[in-house]
């Protein structure tokens, strides 16, 4: 029999009364006055029974040794079906599940005993399934520690895991016994679910993607872990008022959140500010200034049909009690005595914080050094352990892979240098080469606004000792491009330093500091020394009279960090997140860098999950793609979705697919009904863009062309409006950032638009303009499995893939869009004639700026048309701003940069071909059909493989 300890943490008594409060529910007693608990086997519903004394599914730490020894329990298991032992908590049988929640409800209270409702029903049901995935999360990890495998380590700033109870139960495969149970109770799975808040941990594409990663990697087996932080209030709930968007604080926390488990004994220190030493050694430390603690809080990731659990490890931030003022507090000065707590704690406060300010800045600039230094202490303990006596740091590379989602990870670099240096006593040639061959970097803008930049002198104040090793890695860099180049061409050498040092606007480093010098040139020194003979007679002329001298003030450029190159020579991989992407970052961005090292950049076009984002958010869909293609493998092989080409113009399917579609618009209507109060027709066409707002996405494109649709329905008659246009729901929804001020005005201008055609009696139905407040990804849940037509319309180059695109399409919904991302990906996919394409391509962009800059762009007069009409006051005032953004040829925040203008007149007419193709309902259901059937390739399944393949170089580790 196979062995697996779990770790007490109670006291004896407390531990007796626990298992004994749990063996009633948990477990059967035999003839024989043996426990008997139920096993749950890997890609298998089969469950069976094996025997066993105990089962107490009590939490072990997972990146240290506990400080005092704790007794262990001992579980013994039987081999389950399909060759490995699996433990459960309870039965699979719904009056098993039903116990487990009664006994959740009564003994893990969160609420008074007199009630049993909604609130208390899934906090009761979270922490039932919550025992299911202890049991395997503690396996996962001892099997972990006891083979040792490369172990990959995602680290991003944002996770956003949406809902966890439903994406749970389905993954573990209970999704059935947890609706019958709760239904024995009083309650449905779905309104029980519905109960649970959006975990505030993220804003839009980058922290989903890295949510539906994790989801592969458990599913697919490898060994990963994720690492983020714990954001107490999110970015922030959104409301919707008469002035536009409003922000408020997430209160996702306050009911505790009933996933995650605090790591008591899992902290590490972080500092900030102080000073470098060198000790008498000759090795450098880093003393002073601010200490806080990082702690875990870890929560459960379960893989589809299999043991696998991986975790998702995010770290919170405190400082000790000792570092209250209790002298200070007693003497009235309550808030200076609690000021290092507020330090610490604030840093896990918000995500993004507001940077307009320096104190801001440096809030940024903790969070990011934070993320990265917990997690690579807590990544090199576990090595250290797993090590066991004997650490060879040079293995470290073939242990280890750490995966920086975004450039905000960069400071990875540096602190996993510190660290073997200053901490493990390696030499610098050695950390480097460690470091190099560890991190990789994930590309994911082209925004040069978003390729971040940090104040040196900033840095230097808050990180002194990882500034004097950016230092010693920018003079590395310039010793290789000076070695390359050499020094012949002072103008070439000089471009190349330019566009690749980390450090910009610093002179270059002592030992290189003569490396650029001119050859004199005869005729300018003679053009020299005539400016100085020149000089001096206009000094004689001058000479006896008073003359003012004005110096002209001379500004100088501030001394920054760039940390995109940075992550570019630190690591060993960069990859962009779509073919076309990738290309950009090869052709423009790193440029110079891939002339360097060609073999370092890659791409992995971006994936979602279709569990999530097909078999548990849409189960219409779901069942009717099992029952046509024959088996439910196209979850796990979503290969299979191809085989739904043969059936596409069936008419059989293509009435179950309408009816699904149908279905899933009537909970859209009931959303939209709650949310804003506006009645919609299910039947109207459901056209929606759900996005961050952001210029570059092009909402404010969206809803001029609703305007524009708007006018010509007002010129017309009842009769002549019916014949021309579809009916239609826009719907939009997401969060613009609480300081981009033009984003904002986005939101009020949608929204006073919507008010405006919304009471428009003449209208009725025929058009409805709808913004669903406070977007996220429950939201999300809903709007894209009944989404018809979705906007994905950013200026084309400018979005690095997308994800939303290839949610919408996985859903039978059609794409309207630019060249843009994985737009071009997905239409090659799903066949161009299943894809409304329009507008500029990339590769124009630069010439069509540089036409509006010299004045050569002639707007088209229905874009004059468009925009005369809202100045006249139809939707209110106070858009100059806004309309003034797409007028004059310079200036910022002027001259149409994202070249709506350009593409309008392109995006009117293929909205014609739109409502041309919904008039013809076979032929739309058969390109949705063929959307579907297409999506496969963006199954986030396959992105891992290629991750794991190319850059982490780690292997699937199925549990025995």
């Amino acid at each position: 029999m196979d062995t697996m300890r779990i770790s007490g943490v109670s006291s004896g008594a407390e531990s007796l009364i626990q298992c004994n409060a749990l063996s009633s529910l948990v477990g059967r007693r035999s003839d024989n006055g043996r426990w008997r608990t139920r096993m749950f086997p890997a890609r298998s519903r089969t469950w069976r029974l094996a025997p066993k004394k105990t089962l107490f599914p009590s939490v072990k730490a997972v990146s240290s040794e506990p400080k005092e020894k704790v007794a262990d329990v001992v579980i013994d298991s039987e081999q389950g079906p399909e060759g490995f032992s699996s433990l459960s908590p309870f039965g699979p049988d719904a009056a098993s599940v039903a116990s487990s929640i009664k006994y959740h409800s009564e003994f893990t209270p969160l609420f008074s005993p007199e009630k049993f409702e909604l609130p208390k029903a899934f906090f009761a049901t979270a922490q039932s399934v919550r025992d299911a995935l202890i049991i395997n999360w503690n396996a996962t990890y001892e099997y972990y520690n006891r083979v040792n495998p490369k172990q990959a380590y995602y680290l991003s700033m944002e996770f956003l895991q949406g809902r966890a109870l439903s994406n749970a139960v389905g993954n573990l495969g209970l999704t059935g016994a947890y609706a019958d149970a709760l239904k024995s109770l009083g309650f449905d799975l779905e309104s029980v679910a519905t109960q649970e808040p959006d975990p505030a941990l993220g804003n839009g594409g980058l922290g989903r993607l890295a949510s539906c990663f994790l989801d592969s990697m458990a599913t697919l087996n490898y060994p990963a872990w994720g690492y983020g932080l714990r954001y107490k209030y999110g970015l922030f709930k959104q409301r919707i008022t008469k002035d536009g968007q409003e922000e408020v604080a997430e209160d996702w926390l306050e009911l505790s959140n009933p996933w995650e488990i605090v790591r008591n004994d899992v902290s590490y220190p972080v500092k900030f500010y102080g000073k470098v030493v060198s000790g008498s050694d000759g090795k450098k430390q880093w003393i002073g200034g601010e200490d806080i603690v990082a702690v875990a809080y870890d929560v459960p990731i379960p893989g589809y049909k299999t043991k696998t659990t991986i975790n998702l490890r995010l770290w919170s931030t405190k400082a000790p009690a000792a570092d209250f003022d209790l002298s200070s507090y007693n003497s009235g000065k309550h808030t200076e005595a609690a000021q290092a707590l507020f330090n610490a704690e604030k840093i896990c406060y918000v995500l993004y914080p507001g940077d307009e300010s320096n104190k801001g800045k440096a809030l940024r600039l903790k969070q990011q050094y934070t993320l990265c230094s917990a997690s690579l202490q807590d990544i090199i303990a576990r090595f250290e352990t797993r090590s066991g006596g004997s650490i060879n740091w040079e293995e470290f590379p073939e242990k280890v892979a750490v995966q920086m989602n975004d450039t905000h990870p960069t400071l990875c670099i540096p602190e996993l240098m510190r660290i073997l240096m200053d901490l493990k006593g390696l030499s610098w040639e050695d950390a480097w080469k460690i470091t190099q061959r560890t991190v990789a970097y994930t590309n994911h803008t082209v925004l040069p606004e978003a390729l971040e930049k940090w104040s040196l002198d900033l840095m230097g104040k808050l990180l002194p000792r990882h500034v004097e090793i950016i230092e010693m890695i920018d003079e590395e860099l310039v010793s290789t491009i000076v070695s390359e180049y050499g020094t012949e061409d002072p103008d070439l050498l000089k471009e190349k330093l330019k566009a690749m040092r980390i450090l910009e606007n610093v002179e270059l480093p002592s030992a290189f500091a003569d490396v650029i010098v001119k050859p004199k040139n005869t005729k300018d020194s003679k053009e020299a020394a005539q400016t100085v003979v020149k000089k001096e007679q206009e000094e004689e002329e001058t000479a006896g009279r008073e003359v003012e001298v004005i110096p002209e003030p001379t500004v100088k450029p501030p001394k920054m960090v760039r940390m995109a190159n940075l992550a570019v020579v630190g690591g060993h991989a960069v990859n962009g997140v779509a073919e076309i992407h990738s290309e950009i970052v090869k052709k423009d961005v790193f440029n110079e860098f891939v002339k360097l090292w060609p073999d370092k950049f890659q791409n992995k076009t971006n994936g979602v999950t279709p569990r999530r984002w097909i078999s548990f958010c849409n189960p219409y869909l779901s069942d009717i793609i099992t029952n046509w293609i024959g088996t439910e493998d196209w979850v796990l092989n979503t290969e299979k979705l191809a085989e739904l080409r043969k059936f596409a113009d069936d008419e059989d399917l293509q009435s179950e697919w309408r009816a699904a579609k149908k279905k899933n618009k009537l909970k859209v209507v009931s959303l939209i009904k709650e949310r804003t109060g506006y009645t919609v027709n299910p039947d109207a066409m459901f056209d929606i863009q759900i996005k961050r707002i952001h210029e570059y996405k092009r909402q404010l494109l969206n809803i001029l062309g609703i305007v524009y649709r708007y006018k010509k329905m007002k010129e017309m008659s009842a009769s002549e409006r019916e014949k021309a246009f579809v009916p239609r729901v826009c719907i939009f929804g997401g969060k613009a950032f609480a300081t981009y001020v033009q984003a904002k005005r986005i939101v009020k201008f949608i929204t006073d638009v919507g008010s405006t055609i919304n009471n428009d009696p003449e209208i009725g139905d025929l058009l409805k303009v709808i913004f669903v407040p406070d977007y996220n990804v429950s939201v999300a849940e809903l709007l894209i499995p009944a989404s018809e037509l979705s906007q994905h319309i950013s200026t084309a180059g400018m979005e690095a893939s997308g994800t939303s695109n290839m949610k919408f399409s996985m859903n039978g919904c059609i794409l309207i869009g630019t060249l843009d991302g994985a737009n071009v990906e997905i239409r090659e996919e799903v066949g161009e004639e299943n894809f409304f394409l329009f507008g500029a391509k990339a590769d124009e962009i630069v010439n069509l700026r540089k036409e509006r800059a010299e004045g050569k762009f002639v707007p088209d007069p229905i874009f004059e048309e468009v925009k005369h009409y809202v100045r006249s006051g139809v939707f209110g005032s106070n858009y100059d701003e806004l309309i003034g953004s797409l007028e004059g040829n310079e200036g910022f925040g002027r001259a149409d940069y994202f070249l709506v203008g350009k593409d309008f007149p392109s995006y009117v007419e293929c909205q014609e071909k739109v409502d041309e193709a919904y008039r013809d309902q076979k032929r739309w259901t058969r390109m949705s059909i063929l959307n579907t059937a297409g999506s496969f390739k963006f199954s986030s399944d396959r992105t891992i493989h290629e991750y794991a393949k190319d850059i982490w170089n780690i292997k699937q580790v199925e549990l025995p």
